[in-house]
């Protein structure tokens, strides 16, 4: 019997090879849309719409060619042409002529002409620019401080800053100074800030987030490399991070993280680890999670399963508490039989059935009938030759 797929059956874009499409000498009952089958009697696939088979071939028995067109024909490869019309071939159109064309209803165009521009004298008359010149100028700014511009033509001369300013004495801003450019670069030796705050990440709180960190990119040799190194908020974490190796990208800081050397730990007001001493505060019962315990022996209760433990002391008892599975396997095929009994003694339906090449380790797909709560038949297309195929069965 054929294998009954109660699933939609995905193969993941991948190829379904040597497939057969299902014959029938008359069209299933019950069709479903989508449907198809091969009909034995005239030898056409045919696929199910809403209401009827559909021969896949279609029903187009000629393309004939309408107006503006010429070809056509009932079978084969069939071409349609454009008919050709009056107009010649050519460029239309120039620097002293202006093309003229007319157009059919089909939006061929049938008539192609160039009508020569032609402009009477009346209609052109001439133009004086009146240029005032400024006599006897000579205004020169100071490069990268002030920018001269001259218009000759309005007679006009304009004084503004370069993009570019260079100030080479002290500047003293007595207001506030804003910066809006994307990079502030500061080469002095000593930089004094009497505001105690600083604050990074915008003027107010951003409304989403940027997914960069926030904290200070430091520059460092270690006497053999250049180095970055980076302190501050990781984003991805939500926690402060010291890394001494960086790698900064677009503000988002990589690396392996840094050791801090501090005299203590404190957690509130609550002094919780020096360099040898757990904190007085830090008491046993308080231990929800440990690390990994290399040595010692488990002396108390058993471990309930719900806790990761068997909620057992025994072997046996373990494996009843957890529910542990037993594997039967066997070699099949005989070259003859094409159902195949398999007892497993395992005492349940339940159980799951797994076949595989012997030669080739591939899975195979066969019919599985769970026959009795300790037996299974394993039916094939064809005989397998002897011991063919391993089979698994669990429960």
């Amino acid at each position: 019997m054929a294998m009954k797929f109660v699933t939609n059956l995905d193969l993941n874009k991948n190829e379904l090879q040597n497939a057969r499409v299902q014959n029938l000498a008359t069209a299933p009952g019950s069709p479903v849309e989508g449907q198809i089958y091969y009909d034995t009697g005239d030898d056409t696939i045919y696929f199910r719409n809403a209401s009827a088979w559909i021969n896949i071939a279609g029903d187009i028995s000629g393309v004939t060619a309408g107006t503006g067109l010429t070809g056509g024909g009932t079978s084969g490869v069939v071409t349609v042409t454009l008919a050709n019309t009056a107009v010649t071939a050519a460029a239309y159109g120039s620097a002293t002529a202006v093309a003229t064309f007319t157009v059919d209803a089909q939006g061929r165009l049938t008539a192609a002409a160039n009508a020569t521009i032609a402009i009477p004298s009346t209609a052109v008359t001439d133009f004086t620019e009146a240029v005032q010149d400024v006599a006897g100028a000579a205004i020169a700014g100071t490069a990268n401080e002030i920018t001269v511009t001259y218009n000759d033509g309005a007679g006009t001369i304009t004084l503004s800053q370069p993009d570019d300013v260079t100030v080479g004495g002290v500047l003293t801003v007595t207001g506030n100074l804003v910066v809006n450019g994307t990079t502030t670069t500061v080469n002095s030796t000593t930089t004094t800030v009497d505001d105690p705050i600083f604050t990074l990440g915008g003027d107010t709180a951003p409304s989403s987030d940027d997914n960069k960190d926030r904290g200070i990119e430091f520059r460092y040799h270690t006497g053999s490399a250049a180095k970055v190194g980076y302190f501050g908020y990781d984003d991805s974490t939500g926690y402060f991070t010291y890394i001494p190796d960086a790698t900064n990208n677009t503000e988002v800081f990589s690396g392996t993280q840094g050791t801090i050397s501090v005299l203590a730990y404190n957690i509130g007001a609550n002094a919780v680890l020096s360099g040898t001493t757990l904190g007085s505060t830090i008491v046993t019962s308080s231990l929800t999670a440990v690390g990994t315990i290399a040595t010692g022996t488990w002396a108390a209760t058993d471990v309930a399963v719900a806790h990761g433990g068997t909620g057992a002391s025994t072997a046996a008892a373990a494996r009843t508490n957890l529910g542990a599975t037993t594997k039967v396997t066997g070699t099949i095929g005989d070259g003859s039989a094409t159902a195949i009994a398999v007892t497993h003694s395992l005492g349940t339906d339940d159980v799951v059935v797994e076949v595989y090449d012997a030669s080739n380790k591939e899975t195979v797909i066969c019919d599985v009938d769970r026959t009795s709560t300790d037996a299974v038949t394993l039916t094939f297309a064809s005989a397998p030759a002897s011991n063919a195929y391993k089979v698994v069965i669990i429960g």
